[in-house]
């Protein structure tokens, strides 16, 4: 490739794997970005010597003549620079699909609306448990492709896959593929949930070996007609089909008819009913891989909480505070809320829209929390659903850090702080990941502040 000039556009994490790989290969490499600020120029100091970076803005044919581009997953795949390079023959690749073309190891690839993060974590548990060399990336972790040197054949790479990676990957081809669930989010960017589903639809389409699919799910459940590869199912009622489920209270993975106990429901260190969907997952696509029975009980009974998903910050004086921050659409945040029982709850919720409705949202609101404190650009639009349903517990605060001190005041001893915003975090915060450390930041303080005066 020496003398072959490729194009990076964006200075994130995607993109500097991008530039790194290469410029190892021997491409010249341009990279571009049009925010010009300390971020960006820190990060173009972590590039190798010879490689190229403009800030401040670039124009539409940036890519032209090029021998490929690779956009950040930021930009949209419609973007104006990749229609350009696309009508003057230039290839365009993302991080993700560099990843698929260059992998040796096997491949699986896990989509969902809800519970990737989780399920894909659980995934590389039980298989590292079993005894398999794992690596575990995507939208997950270090960018794969800058460990791609560490992956050996016969290794497993375990991928959690977001809609803009997929709709980016040429040929998503996973040894296994597992479609989670599908319900309305991202709408800002794919538009429609047609399109928004066929992104997710195109892993099931080329998966080679085994897929995995939600079978409470009525979208998901009807991709697998769309497989080449055999299906399993994992959900509360799976009828006659191989895969995993439920019964008497036992995790129960069933292969050619058979079932096998694997543990009991009671063993999973996990909040909510979507917890233990996402370990049935876990378990079907582990089976899928020729992972043991007892690897994936030891693995489920040692796993802890993956950060910012219904995880414990401080249960004191009473009080459980809990960072959902992951919850980012309606369906996460109705999951949050519907997984501590008969538990009062002091929601947090709020923040920026992705273009779908938050009636249900609101309507769980008024039937689940003793009280409501929104943030954040949704926080009017909040404030009025709930009056308009006749809850009068709520309050409206500026910000998280208000809305968590708002809760400390509130809250008594019985109940749960939940943070799950049930909205983007891009009004206030990089991205669902600070807001979350935000929150048990000042939780921690908050704490801290009350034993001093003490």
């Amino acid at each position: 490739m020496s003398g072959d000039r490729a194009v990076v556009i964006g200075l994130g994490r995607s993109g500097l794997a991008c530039a790194r790989t290469l410029a190892g290969e021997g491409y010249r490499v341009l990279v571009v970005d049009r925010n010009d600020g300390d971020a960006q120029r820190e990060a173009a100091r972590s590039l190798p010597s010879g490689v190229d970076v403009r800030l401040g803005g670039y124009a539409d044919d940036i890519a032209v003549g090029a021998a490929m581009v690779c956009p950040s997953p930021g930009v949209p795949w419609d973007a104006p620079e990749l229609q350009a390079a696309r009508q003057h023959g230039v290839p365009v690749h993302s991080e993700m699909d560099l990843v698929f073309m260059r992998c040796r190891g096997k491949l699986v690839g896990i989509t969902g609306t809800n519970g990737k993060t989780t399920t894909t974590s659980l995934v590389a548990a039980i298989l590292q448990r079993a005894g398999f060399r794992v690596h575990l990336g995507g939208n997950i972790g270090a960018t794969m492709l800058d460990r791609l040197d560490t992956v050996h054949a016969g290794d497993w790479v375990v991928l959690e896959l977001s809609s803009f990676q997929l709709e980016t990957i040429a040929e998503p081809a996973c040894s296994i593929a597992a479609v989670l669930n599908v319900t309305p989010d991202h709408l800002d960017r794919h538009r429609t949930m047609q399109a928004y589903t066929e992104t997710k639809q195109r892993l099931v389409r080329f998966a080679v070996d085994d897929v995995v699919i939600g079978h409470d799910d009525h979208v998901s459940r009807a991709m697998a007609g769309l497989a080449r590869a055999p299906a399993r199912y994992f959900g509360f009622d799976i009828g006659s089909h191989d895969g995993s489920t439920v019964h008497d209270e036992h995790i129960v993975s069933i292969e050619s008819g058979q079932p096998t106990a694997v543990l009991p429901v009671a063993d999973v260190p996990l909040f909510g009913r979507h917890n233990v969907l996402n370990v049935l997952a876990a378990v079907a696509v582990s089976r899928a891989a020729g992972a043991p029975h007892d690897a994936a009980a030891g693995a489920v009974r040692d796993f802890h909480p993956v950060p910012h998903r219904l995880q414990t910050v401080l249960d004191e004086d009473g009080i459980l505070w809990v960072n959902d921050s992951k919850a980012t659409n309606v369906d996460s945040a109705l999951m949050a809320l519907r997984s501590f029982g008969d538990r009062p709850i002091v929601w947090i919720g709020g923040g920026q829209g992705a273009g779908t409705s938050s009636d249900a949202l609101v309507d769980e609101i008024a039937a689940r929390a003793r009280l409501a404190v929104l943030n954040g650009a949704s926080a009017p639009e909040l404030d009025r659903a709930l009056a308009e349903r006749g809850f009068a517990a709520r309050s409206v605060v500026a910000t998280l850090v208000d809305a968590v001190e708002e809760a400390r005041r509130l809250a008594v001893a019985g109940d749960v702080v939940l943070l799950a915003p049930g909205f983007k975090s891009f009004d206030q915060f990089r991205d669902f990941e600070e807001r979350g450390d935000v929150f048990a930041a000042q939780v921690r303080r908050l704490r801290h502040a009350a034993q001093e005066q003490h």
